[in-house]
């Protein structure tokens, strides 16, 4: 993510000094999220693409159409990590191509702003084509397909005026100096290789897990996307009255169930979730969420384990919510 975004803006200006902006989703993994005071250090400006109540990003055909001769890079993740939603790629791509011109170029023979999506959530789930796409660059991440930790992959498309930020040996054609891990490769296409042959299977599979779970949510916990949004199985998002997350998660822990209160890189970090916010919703509401992710070794037993732990759980963080309340009126 920091090579395809930070690299490829630096390149996308280089070839074009009058492309000065980054266009970047409100649901970026925070590798992206990272680049942005650097490249604003550069001289580049860092632009928010809209984020809709439904979790899905806002592609403007005529506003990006627009905004394309000033873009040297959008990046527009996939799958939504937190969430779950699939997002609106190909309609970006469309959209910043809109002069014109063919796939990866605006016009004229002029070279049109880059795309990079990450796509480590989706790999697993959806049937993902790079060159259907139409992006210039994406990202894959091995630990999400059951490769090694630390292993991964950028797909670049020829000609993409791609900058290094790692100057050493000069491995992998200047962009990432340092030996090759040639196991670590092996490894990822292996896992890639068995996760696009049991996709289908899996995703059934995972589809009746959800199914299985939004069935008999109890009270006071709800789904967080409409069921006509579209969103990956392997992800479930819920809405829980409460405040208190953090509570909520001690006490599935203890129940033996593994969730998180917002994507699985913030797993124990008790905020108000960004990407919620970005839907419309308040503080509270950002608060009280439950991220639930399936995969092809997920059971109904862990469904069933989950359920029988929410109620539970729930009430440990409505008793935190009866202390805050309290303490409010003491100091009334």
């Amino acid at each position: 993510d920091a090579l395809a975004v930070a690299g490829g803006a630096r390149g996308s200006r280089g070839r074009d000094p009058r492309r000065t902006h980054v266009l970047a989703s409100r649901i970026e993994h925070d590798a992206v999220g990272a680049q942005r005071s650097g490249l604003e250090a550069q001289g580049l400006h860092w632009d928010l693409l809209p984020l809709g109540a439904d979790g899905v990003s806002v592609v403007d055909p005529e506003g990006l159409a627009a905004a394309e001769p000033r873009l040297a890079l959008a990046s527009l993740a996939l799958v939504c990590s937190e969430v779950g939603t699939v997002q609106p790629v190909a309609a970006l791509v469309d959209a910043l191509a809109a002069r014109g011109g063919t796939t990866g170029h605006a016009g004229a023979g002029e070279p049109r702003a880059l795309v990079h999506t990450d796509a480590a959530q989706a790999v697993g789930t959806l049937d993902v084509d790079f060159h259907a796409l139409g992006v210039d660059l994406m990202t894959v991440g091995g630990h999400k397909l059951g490769a090694p930790v630390g292993t991964g992959a950028l797909l670049v498309r020829r000609g993409v005026p791609l900058q290094g930020d790692r100057p050493g040996g000069g491995q992998e054609r200047g962009l990432r100096s340092g030996t090759v891990d040639v196991a670590g490769a092996v490894s990822l296409a292996a896992a890639l290789e068995e996760v696009v042959a049991e996709r289908d299977r899996v995703r059934a599979w995972e589809d009746s897990l959800r199914e299985r779970l939004l069935a008999d949510l109890p009270e006071g916990v709800g789904a967080t996307l409409d069921r006509r949004t579209p969103s990956v199985p392997s992800i479930v998002h819920l809405s829980l009255d409460t405040a208190h997350p953090e509570a909520v998660l001690m006490a599935m822990d203890a129940a033996g169930v593994m969730v998180s209160a917002g994507s699985a890189c913030h797993a124990g970090v008790t905020r108000p979730s960004a990407v919620v916010m970005a839907m419309g919703r308040d503080e509270r509401e950002a608060l009280g969420v439950l991220r639930v992710s399936f995969g092809a070794t997920s059971t109904t037993g862990d469904v069933d384990a989950l359920l029988a732990a929410l109620p539970g759980a729930l009430a440990a963080g409505r008793a935190l919510d009866g202390r805050d309340h309290a303490r409010v009126e003491v100091r009334a």
